[in-house]
């Protein structure tokens, strides 16, 4: 199982029309090793990256707060999408399946229940799939 050897720390980019509240920048390094801590397998979002964290409709917010446990497994998928996006595959996830599998791996460590852990995964398998219609 993978291992975050950073802790998640944000701050609120405030005035962008699009998206309102829902920017936010890496004050640091977010660090993910695949596969466990010393595996050499590192996914790195680095400093000043741009995210709106975990992609959660907003009917669900209710359920599945925009910044839960899964914060940082949001933001590691958030990053391994954007670079599939701009052709830019990081090697340990060249596709989007790939992706939403550290994804759950991710979520798992954090601890993240089963019930939202799948749902998450699944909306992500979901937003992929209706991405390729």
């Amino acid at each position: 199982m993978g291992a975050f050897t950073s802790e998640l720390t944000i701050t609120h980019l405030s005035g962008n029309a699009k998206y309102g509240w829902r920017l936010w920048r890496l004050a640091e390094p977010l660090i993910y090793e695949v596969g466990g801590r010393g595996s050499g397998r590192v996914i790195l979002v680095t400093k000043d990256f741009v995210t709106d964290g975990p992609s959660i409709p907003r009917w669900l917010w209710w359920i599945l707060p925009v910044w839960g446990s899964y914060g940082r497994a949001g933001v590691i998928h958030d990053y391994l999408c954007r670079q599939i996006a701009v052709n830019d595959p990081h090697p340990e996830a060249p596709t989007r399946a790939d992706a939403d599998r550290i994804f759950f791996e991710a979520m798992e460590l954090l601890n993240v229940g089963w019930v939202q852990r799948y749902a998450l995964y699944l909306g992500a398998r979901i937003g992929a799939w209706l991405r390729v219609r």
